[in-house]
């Protein structure tokens, strides 16, 4: 009970949505060869985003990189798997996009590393 109601209260303060994409081999009906393709595993569901720390620029010769990481809060049940490609809508509308680490779960939550590639 004492679970539940833990998994309750975080899941109200989650007000990002996320969908997963996970690439998976299918067998093509019309060549018969086996594929790769990108299979949606989660859409829209509610999540909250962090960053994991001070997303400083690496300063370079040329050109400077930020290599940035988050972390996604889920609600427990939802597990990724490393490169799972994921896209979160933030509250605040931005739209962030990145390939996802495993999912560590708790019994009221679950963490997964996310290193992000864009954000618009």
């Amino acid at each position: 009970m004492l679970r539940n109601r833990e998994a309750g209260l975080l899941a109200r303060t989650f007000r990002d949505h996320l969908s997963v994409y996970r690439k998976q081999l299918e067998r093509d009906p019309q060549t018969q060869a086996t594929v790769e393709k990108e299979t949606a595993v989660y859409e829209g569901i509610i999540c909250a985003l962090s960053q994991k720390g001070n997303n400083t620029p690496d300063r370079q010769e040329f050109h400077s990189e930020t290599k940035r990481e988050f972390t996604i809060f889920t609600e427990p049940g939802v597990s990724l798997k490393d490169n799972d490609r994921v896209i979160i809508t933030t509250e605040a509308g931005q739209t962030v996009e990145g390939i996802a680490g495993k999912t560590f779960l708790y019994i009221s939550h679950g963490e997964t590393p996310l290193s992000v590639e864009r954000i618009t």
